[in-house]
């Protein structure tokens, strides 16, 4: 009897084992004419949508989780108003597609998420007033897009990415142009963001009130400001490119009343100012190249317990503004190059022998009467900064660093290009050399 029940429930389990599940993911294929929002209804959780190439017009919302798949070419296109695809549901992918005209007003997106652990990528938005609006979502990653505001002034435009409250969110090889601020942090948290370009905003990189997050190997350019961080707490800017935000009330990089902020390696170069802070506190700057600027370092209100080693200023018109008490910066007899630095080493240990001094007369003057800027590193502004060494009551406030190097920082990336073209030149001469030999061995020969 007992072997009887146990084939019995076994055929049956066979049995329901066969039938399609009701719930089960599906893939299905949208082409021009079908409605895509009515495809999501009609799906099963996790199903995957195929979006053919074409135009489809309307904004769609998502309630549930599916694989939103386009087609090279398949374009969403909103009306002019609101968001052109909101997210509500978790385990969302969005990707390879063209998507524009989102409304102009309040917080209307291209796309605009308030849930987690969804996939935006490969997407191009266009005509849009925010590009991507994460609102206190988690596990969000946005890879591989290109956005575009609308045209006109930066004051009309909204951010290419905003991050409100968001947690833990991933961006990752995105190209932002022609918005207000290309990535917003606004109270978002442990955010990572790497190999990102933004061109041509307002702020390239925008910290408000953030916590905990990384900048790793992003271009900001051509922007009004290259990296905003304000009333934000530990946040690591490291192997970035900053470069020509030239606007006269600009910066490289500006860090206002914030803590914990490490400055590293980036490269920063031709900017109205390179690097400002303005009341920061506990920070750490080194192994940066601040060049080409007309203003390298510029120090206000009240700067507290920060280290600034190993960086080099270089070529800066004025290189440094100075209108407030300075603490020494160096760290444990670690300073850094200063190119208008004229002292001497005479121990041979690569450290000149007096500090090196900041707020020089003749910087103040170039604030005040900028014409002035023509005649910088002349044989009169020369003659005038010894002057001041010999008479240091002619100077402004002094300098920050009592280890100033004599010779430019080498750093590692440096040396292996070093190398790199010194082992192309030996080989090079390396091949001449054996073909001129082969050459001589051969006409002896024949002579």
């Amino acid at each position: 009897m007992i072997r009887m029940l146990f084939l019995l429930f076994l055929l049956i389990g066979v049995a329901f084992s066969l039938q399609p599940a009701a719930n089960a993911e599906e893939e299905i294929v949208v082409k021009p004419g079908d409605s895509i929002q009515k495809a999501i209804a009609q799906v099963p959780e996790g199903s995957t949508i195929l979006v053919k190439k074409g135009q489809y017009n309307g904004s769609l919302l998502i309630e549930k989780s599916v694989q939103l798949i386009g087609e090279e070419g398949a374009i969403i296109a909103g009306d002019g108003s609101g968001n052109v695809i909101e997210v509500k549901a978790p385990n969302v992918i969005i990707e390879n597609f063209i998507i524009e005209k989102s409304g102009k007003r309040g917080t209307d997106a291209g796309i605009w998420v308030e849930s987690s652990n969804n996939l935006i990528k490969d997407n191009v938005f266009k005509e849009i007033y925010y590009g991507i609006y994460i609102q206190k979502g988690r596990f969000n990653r946005i890879i591989d897009n290109q956005i575009t505001g609308y045209d006109g002034h930066f004051s009309q435009k909204g951010n290419g990415v905003h991050l409100f409250y968001a947690e833990e969110t991933e961006l990752t090889g995105n190209v932002i142009r022609q918005v207000q601020d290309g990535i917003y942090f606004d109270f978002a948290k442990d955010s990572t963001v790497k190999g990102n370009k933004v061109e041509g905003s307002r702020y390239g990189y925008h910290v408000m009130y953030a916590k905990k997050g990384l900048l790793n190997d992003n271009i900001s350019t051509k922007n009004i400001t290259g990296v905003m961080i304000m009333d934000a707490e530990d946040f690591d800017i490291t192997d970035n490119v900053i470069n020509e935000n030239l606007d006269y009330r600009g910066h490289g990089i500006l860090i206002f009343d914030s803590d914990r902020i490490n400055i590293i390696n980036n490269r920063v170069t031709f900017n109205n100012t390179g690097l400002s802070l303005q009341d920061a506190r506990d920070c750490k700057i080194e192994s940066n190249v601040f060049a080409g600027n007309y203003i390298g370092l510029d120090l206000k209100d009240k700067n507290e317990r920060n280290t600034m080693i190993n960086n080099n200023f270089i070529g800066n018109i004025v290189q440094t503004k100075i209108f407030t008490s300075v603490e020494p910066m160096d760290l444990n007899g670690q300073g850094n190059y200063w190119d208008d630095y004229s002292g001497m080493d005479l121990n041979g240990d690569g450290i000149g022998e007096i500090p090196y001094e900041s707020g020089k007369l003749f910087d103040k003057l170039v604030e005040e009467n900028p014409m002035l800027q023509f005649f910088f590193e002349s044989p009169t502004i020369k003659l005038w900064s010894s002057i001041e060494k010999i008479f240091p009551a002619f100077s402004g406030e002094k300098g920050m660093d009592r280890y100033p190097y004599t010779q430019p920082v080498q750093y590692e990336a440096d040396k292996t290009g070093l190398d790199a073209e010194r082992n192309w030149l030996a080989g090079l001469i390396g091949i001449v050399m054996v073909s001129l030999g082969i050459t001589i061995f051969y006409r002896g020969r024949v002579l």
